[in-house]
């Protein structure tokens, strides 16, 4: 007999060692991959509400969403409290904040 939908979906986010992007959810089995792709979209989300989609039992879902976090694609929400965990979906795994430009730029580039 396969693997479980939740071993299947484990042993893809552990085999990656590198961070993982919002591209890289089209290369996931389902329904790891419509569920990134609904809580990126949403952007703030539960554990809740990740679990809803994921079908998974809400312990399994936060061993996702722990690995997830590990790869820099969610964070925990500060707000959280210990009902209920909250997470943020990072627009890219990249963690360098971003800066404005110089205000010469222009004179640079002329």
């Amino acid at each position: 007999m396969g693997a479980s939908l939740y071993e299947t979906a484990l042993q893809e986010l552990e085999e990656k060692t590198e961070d993982i992007r919002p591209s890289d959810v089209v290369s996931f089995s389902e329904p790891l991959r419509s569920a990134l792709n609904f809580v990126i979209r949403l952007g703030r989300f539960s554990l809740t509400e990740f679990t809803e989609k994921l079908e998974f039992t809400r312990e399994e879902t936060n061993n996702i969403a722990d690995i997830l976090i590990q790869r820099n694609l969610f964070e925990k929400a500060k707000y959280s409290t210990a009902k209920e965990t909250y997470y943020e979906a990072r627009l890219s795994a990249t963690t360098r904040p971003l800066t404005r430009p110089p205000a010469d730029i222009w004179k640079k580039i002329d």
